[in-house]
């Protein structure tokens, strides 16, 4: 798809700092993924921000009493990107300007009960491009409903991680070809350059 038939927008799905602690996540993979992670997204989103394309960092952020949490924070009272906290806050090392769009959601979906799709369109967005965690949950979500919401998806692979490499793996030939196509930094910049 050339830049002439299609705008697009990146998503930085929950890069935030509870979810790469490892006391938190002890059996996760992230906290070892960081630097390199944090490096490839840093890449994407400068190829992107380089090219116009609108960037949105979307990110969980639940109130101290977990009201707003999912249900099985509230019933273990598991505590995590709490509002205000450090730990709900985008990694300090990745590339976020202030012009930048930051999203909070309450759920897996950037799209669940947010007023993405409404911000999406107004820019006439109808190509999203996917970064972030975890390939299973969240990524995964957004890129079903984005996809429900007729919008193309695409996946950048080395941008994308999940708790485990095979929830990850997994994840990405569930959705490729289906709903979504899984590309890479250099074909994003590719297609950004046609």
């Amino acid at each position: 798809m050339s830049k002439q038939t299609a705008k697009h927008a990146l998503l930085v799905v929950d890069m935030l700092q509870d979810y790469f602690d490892a006391a938190l996540w002890p059996q996760s993979q992230l906290p070892q993924q960081r630097a390199q992670l944090s490096a490839r997204v840093n890449a994407l989103v400068d190829v992107c921000r380089a090219h116009g394309v609108p960037i949105v960092w979307v990110r969980h952020a639940f109130q101290p009493d977990l009201s707003d949490a999912f249900p099985h924070m509230r019933k273990a009272n598991r505590r995590y990107t709490i509002a205000g906290t450090p730990g709900s806050e985008i990694l300090p090392e990745l590339h976020v300007e202030k012009d930048d769009t930051i999203l909070v959601k309450k759920r897996f979906s950037a799209f669940f009960r947010t007023d993405l799709e409404q911000q999406l369109r107004r820019m006439q967005v109808d190509s999203l491009i996917l970064a972030g965690i975890t390939t299973s949950w969240c990524v995964r979500s957004t890129a079903v409903d984005g996809y429900q919401l007729d919008f193309d998806i695409f996946l950048v692979q080395e941008c994308l991680a999940g708790f485990t490499t095979q929830d990850h793996e997994a994840s990405l030939q569930a959705m490729d070809g289906y709903i979504a196509t899984v590309v890479r930094t250099d074909d994003i910049s590719g297609m950004l350059t046609r």
